[in-house]
């Protein structure tokens, strides 16, 4: 199937969001599925960059991930078969220009997989535009979107962000803490309104898969098995091996309660507003804000 800008990408998921809900978790277990092929490069990010949010499809980070790859080639011999193959899908990511065909051509050798798999949680602010033109790629596409209670994402947000700038959050003061709360990229990444309100506006509802993070850890299996079905694809519970593995770490580091109430009063009416446009909150978060 074509379209006059060219050849679709078909049997194709993305997973647009949210930052800190779980999602570098989810594409390493679907990463061991037979038939999802997962790119090797988790997030892509080639929507935000079209659209000139972020940087993060830049010659040196793309070099940057290379010499990861070639660096587990010579580390990770148990994966070696594994890695080897994707050397040739390494060679097109590093090919220019960056435009609609060399994002078609991630997903052109799936290394024997049927569905493909990215996930880059930057999506979440690309706007309905942004999500239109996944559309035009992928006619057919499959888009997960997961959220988290806006207390607690918030907070990672900003133990991923100390880590990121290799800061001890400890010893930040409070106009610090509040100061990086208040940072408009943060608070676009946690509109999960928004977001949700642009995906309604392109992609039709049985072609959306909305989920809680809590909800998906309380019970990691049937989450697992829940998604397989919505990508059309076999479910073994033997498959999924370290179930609770945590990924992408921050620092741990309790939230603290005066830190948490100021977020609760900021985030309730979002948190209302995502219930009322989704259906339903799980109880972790009707408690948390006391509904």
């Amino acid at each position: 199937m074509s379209t006059a800008q060219g050849i679709v990408i078909r049997d194709y998921c993305v997973c647009v969001g949210a930052q800190k809900a779980g999602t570098t978790w989810l594409a390493r277990m679907l990463s061991r599925h037979p038939e999802i092929f997962v790119t090797p490069v988790k997030e892509i990010h080639y929507f935000d960059h079209v659209r000139q949010i972020t940087q993060h499809l830049s010659d040196r980070k793309r070099r940057s991930r290379l010499r990861k790859h070639y660096q587990r080639l010579l580390t990770q011999w148990g994966r070696l078969t594994e890695l080897k193959a994707q050397n040739g899908w390494y060679s097109r990511y590093m090919e220019d220009p960056i435009d609609d065909d060399w994002y078609r051509g991630l997903f052109a050798n799936r290394l024997g997989r049927r569905m493909a798999f990215e996930a880059t949680p930057e999506y979440a602010i690309i706007g309905e535009a942004g999500f239109s033109h996944i559309a035009r790629l992928a006619p057919e596409a499959r888009v997960l979107f997961i959220m988290r209670n806006p207390v607690r994402q918030a907070w990672s947000q900003v133990l991923h962000r100390c880590r990121s700038l290799r800061r001890d959050v400890r010893r930040l003061d409070e106009p610090a803490l509040h100061a990086m709360l208040a940072d408009d990229r943060l608070r676009a990444l946690g509109d999960y309104p928004a977001t949700l309100t642009g995906l309604a506006a392109v992609f039709p509802r049985d072609r959306m898969q909305i989920l809680f993070y809590e909800e998906i850890h309380a019970d990691r299996l049937n989450a697992l098995a829940a998604i397989s079905a919505f990508l059309g694809v076999g479910f073994q519970a033997d498959r999924f091996k370290e179930l609770e593995a945590r990924h992408n770490k921050s620092q741990d580091v309790a939230l603290p309660d005066a830190l948490r109430r100021n977020l609760q009063v900021a985030t309730r009416d979002l948190a209302i507003q995502t219930g009322t446009l989704v259906g339903r909150l799980p109880d972790s978060w009707r408690s948390e804000y006391g509904l």
